[in-house]
């Protein structure tokens, strides 16, 4: 079973800080909100990275981790995350995986820049979340809710699932970041 966390397990690259004005918001329906700086540390991953063109309105990236492990038996443990949260505690994620959709109920599919992406549907201790495994090396996910720190309480919660025609419109924006 997939477990939805935005926590990296490894070194992180970046982490972005909460913002400080709406305007660090994202102002309208266009842009991942990464910065150049992060997008030039999660390229250099030797995997494919992906994030939408799509951001809700009101939404702001919360983080954007990822490190590349090699060990010497010759396994490779790379991985990234890059989370967004709207002003509402509507939250997602997308996410490296080892995972795929086994047992998972598929609910639909959308086309995108990278592909056909299949949705599934999981329900894990009692609430339903949406999964999407992206066809690209690296076998990102979309998820939505997530599993998150919330750094008010310092514990860990679920946050508000995105709504299933706002989940769509962010996944068929996917492309690959360059």
């Amino acid at each position: 079973m997939l477990t939805p966390s935005v926590e990296a397990s490894a070194t992180p690259l970046s982490r972005v800080e909460q913002p400080s004005s709406v305007e660090q918001r994202s102002p309208a329906s266009t842009g991942n909100l990464l910065s150049p700086g992060q997008v030039a540390k999660l390229t250099k991953l030797p995997i494919p990275i992906v994030a939408p063109t799509y951001v809700p309105k009101g939404f702001r990236l919360i983080s954007a981790d990822g490190a590349s492990v090699k060990y010497a038996n010759g396994g490779d443990d790379t991985g990234y995350s890059i989370a967004y949260e709207g002003e509402d505690g509507t939250c997602f994620a997308i996410a490296s995986s080892k995972d795929s959709p086994r047992k998972l109920k598929q609910i639909g599919e959308v086309e995108s820049v990278v592909g056909a992406v299949k949705m599934y549907e999981e329900t894990y201790e009692g609430r339903s979340s949406i999964q999407s495994f992206i066809p690209v090396k690296g076998n990102p996910v979309m998820i939505s809710p997530v599993w998150q720190l919330n750094s008010a309480t310092g514990s860990h919660e679920f946050c508000k699932a995105l709504n299933r025609a706002e989940y769509e419109r962010i996944l068929k924006s996917m492309e690959l970041v360059k």
